[in-house]
């Protein structure tokens, strides 16, 4: 759906004349990189590219309704143009919602501007905001986490892992409060979910931990995101598909060590060396990192820590590298339990999310849990003794019995095998889970006659007591991270102080 449009058209020598009249107006209307492409440009390519920047500016501003002014300023407007040609908005204050498409075109004196407006379709899985059931995240446990492992590790920038919908504690909510909590970079799996956060408007550095296919580092160029260089076959096949007037701005790499996690990484000293010289040889490629895994930082496993620690050493102490070019080596158990490798960055996952790595292997640390799993009763009965409760009657009562039915079930995450596991009252009393989980919905055995509406945590705290994601993992013969991941899209995610 059109959300605006708007037109504008420019006569070139005009906007040279005001340029010439007013000194600042080219700093006023270009950003810092379009300054850079226009200070490239000689003649009267200068004044058609600067006259077409401040055309499709005014278009923008008049597709969105604002103008130029207090709510809309030139800086925040960024264009640039792919490998064709073609110019698209590099940045535009409502990209997280709006879709920016842009016309420009010259004929003598004239320039003409056009840019549509498109609300972003939205074709995911529905969010049942209309059920009550739900994911809570707390901003404040966020923020006290990332300050917890920041000055326990010592380390200079703390990159928040963002994976896997965040940790399925949901994107768009961990952005916001891990941004607020004082985030210097974002991590993430895959491309998509790193463009996604550039639309989102996130503009610190966004690392791809995966391997990123070679044919797709335009993409990434377009929207400087830093992908891993793994091997040297795959900077060759990179460097095939990547233009060379890509130069003026260089696709951001990090340099994945492979010591010991056998995932991904370069394994050899030869093979590192002669992979590093070719990045800093060539203008279209920046080193911004490099960085490695370690495997078992939390268990009790630390001679295989060390190994990977001297391989570490082994690898890269020849490698002339850079001041500015950030070393990343401790996750959250390195940073939890062992003395950092490098504070330069720690890359965080599990520990921002309160989540104990070592699941009671290694000392406790000081975390707090961000997600927690509520539902409401939705209905109350009381049964009879020798009444059968849900699939297969596997649970029939000895007695007469509260039972109390929840909107959540196994499509949600919440699985078949936490049946004869608890939720909380919002006193602190547990209340069984009763009968096979279904796929929507669960049932409760109530202490009492319990009124419909009444909130049962089934992940977090209530009354003093607590359900822990470690508490479900070890009922599901699992790990933390899993039990947070399985958790559906459709339920909504709130953010909570």
């Amino acid at each position: 759906m059109i959300f605006g449009n708007g037109i504008d058209i420019q006569e070139i020598s005009a906007v040279e004349d005001l340029a010439a009249r007013q000194p600042n107006f080219i700093t006023k209307i270009l950003t810092n990189t379009e300054k850079q492409t226009y200070d490239q440009k000689v003649g009267k390519h200068q004044g058609e590219f600067l006259a077409g920047r401040y055309a499709a500016k005014e278009a923008y501003s008049k597709a969105l309704g604002t103008g130029l002014g207090a709510d809309l300023n030139w800086q925040q407007l960024e264009i640039a143009n792919d490998e064709q040609g073609r110019p698209y908005f590099q940045q535009h204050p409502r990209q997280n919602d709006l879709i920016a498409h842009i016309s420009i075109s010259h004929s003598g004196n004239m320039v003409k501007t056009e840019v549509i407006l498109e609300n972003m379709p939205n074709t995911e899985m529905p969010v049942s905001v209309n059920r009550p059931a739900w994911i809570e995240i707390s901003k404040s446990a966020v923020a006290h986490n990332i300050k917890f492992v920041r000055e326990f590790s010592g380390a200079k920038r703390f990159m928040a892992i963002l994976k896997a919908n965040a940790y399925g504690h949901g994107l768009p909510q961990m952005v916001e409060a891990a941004r607020e909590g004082g985030a210097d970079a974002f991590g993430v799996a895959t491309l998509d979910e790193a463009i996604w956060l550039r639309h989102f408007g996130v503009k610190e550095p966004i690392l791809v931990l995966g391997i990123v296919e070679a044919e797709q580092v335009k993409l990434a160029w377009k929207h400087q995101i830093i992908v891993p260089v793994a091997n040297l076959a795959w900077l060759k096949s990179a460097q095939k598909v990547f233009p060379m007037e890509s130069t003026n701005k260089p696709l951001l790499v990090a340099l994945a060590v492979d010591t010991g996690m056998t995932r991904i990484g370069i394994r050899t000293e030869n093979e590192l060396q002669e992979t590093f010289n070719a990045i800093n040889r060539d203008p279209r490629f920046k080193l911004h990192s490099i960085g490695m895994h370690f495997a078992t930082a939390d268990t009790n496993n630390e001679a295989y820590f060390e190994q990977q620690l001297e391989r570490w050493h082994t690898l890269t102490d020849e490698l002339e590298i850079s001041a500015d070019v950030w070393r990343h080596l401790a996750n959250s158990g390195t940073a939890l339990w062992h003395k950092n490798p490098s504070t330069d960055a720690i890359r965080i996952g599990a520990a921002m999310y309160g989540i104990d790595s070592s699941q009671g292997a290694l000392e406790k640390r000081d975390l707090q849990p961000v997600l927690s799993l509520k539902a409401k009763l939705v209905q109350v009965k009381q049964v009879e003794a020798d009444v059968s409760v849900s699939y297969g009657a596997t649970y029939t009562t000895d007695q007469p019995t509260w039972i109390g039915t929840i909107p959540l079930g196994y499509a949600d995450g919440y699985l078949r095998k936490l049946q004869g596991g608890y939720g909380l009252l919002p006193d602190g009393r547990h209340v069984e889970i009763i009968g096979r989980i279904a796929m929507d919905q669960c049932m409760v055995a109530l202490p009492e006659e319990i009124p419909v509406g009444t909130v049962i945590t089934l992940i977090g705290s209530a009354g003093g007591q607590h359900v822990t994601l470690e508490d479900l993992a070890e009922r599901l013969e699992t790990i933390p991270y899993e039990v947070a991941t399985t958790l559906s899209v459709r339920l909504p995610r709130y953010l909570v102080d």
